[in-house]
């Protein structure tokens, strides 16, 4: 680990945390599935599972499904458990923490899926934000300063010096006295050309705008195509929809009042509405990715401000469809990424 002293950057201690409380919860998620595990209510949702396509006439018995989410929750909460601590040394720019966090990033969270659930892949994915900028100049040792030098490509830094004018001959001693001696004491006029310091290059887009605008589209294109399959399929198929109302209501008393007033129709209309709804936000921030790249001060603030509200939504999406902490991640990435000092100062410098 490099001595130099450098402040921690946000994103770092963003990531830091993520992985800490991500992990802790994935623990005690892992235990709480163990502890619940041959319980009548998880027998009963495997049995379904397994009568279901394409599970169904796989020979997969009800034992050897509770052994392997047994088997999967053990091992996820016993790598969460590491992660805990990794994430703890990560915080002190630990480089060892980092690349162990990498190495069992992947088996954290596929694991997960059967042990640790949402906060697992919380954690695997706030590992990544530990190779990214500025998190990895911070273990790097490079300091914002010097990453913005670099990026301007002048590293170096180095300021024009003048060349001297040259040495004028001394008259010897005695050889002339008063107005004549001071004027042959005298420079010569300066015949040459003027030398100008050079005027330093333009800064070129750094990269992290290039990733942001990236990620912005990737993330948004994902999204309006993920809203707009579910309209499809709620037009296709709306009694699934109003199946899974009229069971919630069963079990929740709250919604019986409210189950009784959906129709198909409505569930349809609701659907499709909010489907066009995200889709007109999603292409806004492609627009404002794009006017980003242009250099335009205002898209990046737009696009941080579009970046954290989608940030905030897809959390609590998140927890009831846990793939969306991908494009969570995304967004915190474009957010972290719109924040850079150097960002800051090429957007200023237009």
């Amino acid at each position: 680990m490099s001595e130099t002293k450098l402040p921690r950057p946000g994103q770092a201690t963003l990531a830091g945390w993520l992985i800490v409380l991500g992990s802790l919860l994935t623990v005690v998620t892992a235990w709480d599935q163990i502890s619940g595990l041959r319980s009548l209510d998880t027998r009963e949702r495997v049995e379904e599972v397994l009568a279901e396509p394409p599970l169904a006439g796989s020979g997969i018995g009800l034992d050897n499904v509770l052994d392997l989410m047994h088997v999967m929750a053990l091992v996820t909460g016993a790598m969460a458990a590491a992660a805990v601590i990794l994430g703890w040394h990560v915080l002190q720019r630990n480089k060892q923490a980092r690349l162990a966090l990498t190495v069992i990033a992947a088996p954290l969270f596929f694991a997960g899926m059967f042990g640790g659930g949402f906060w697992s892949t919380l954690s695997a994915v706030a590992v990544v934000l530990l190779w990214m900028s500025p998190t990895r100049d911070w273990f790097d040792g490079v300091s914002p300063a010097k990453r913005e030098a670099l990026d301007s490509g002048d590293p170096d830094q180095e300021s024009y010096v003048a060349p001297a004018p040259p040495e004028t001959p001394t008259a010897p001693t005695g050889s002339t006295s008063g107005p004549a001696r001071l004027s042959q004491q005298q420079p010569p006029p300066w015949t040459g050309a003027i030398a100008q310091p050079a005027k330093a290059a333009p800064k070129r887009r750094p990269g992290a705008v290039t990733a942001a605008a990236v990620l912005t589209w990737i993330g948004s294109g994902l999204t309006a195509l993920m809203m707009l399959a579910s309209a499809v399929t709620a037009t296709a198929n709306p009694d699934l929809i109003l199946e899974q109302v009229r069971k919630q209501a069963e079990s929740d008393p709250r919604m019986r009042e409210v189950a009784g007033l959906y129709t198909t129709d409505i569930i349809v209309a609701s659907v499709w509405i909010t489907a066009v709804l995200v889709a007109l936000v999603c292409v806004a921030a492609a627009v404002f990715a794009a006017f980003a790249i242009r250099r335009h001060s205002w898209a990046r603030v737009a696009l941080m401000i579009s970046a954290g509200v989608s940030a905030l939504s897809l959390l609590l999406f998140a927890l009831a469809f846990p793939p969306a902490v991908v494009i969570f991640g995304a967004a915190v990435a474009t957010f972290s990424f719109l924040l850079r000092p150097e960002v800051a100062a090429w957007f200023r410098n237009r």
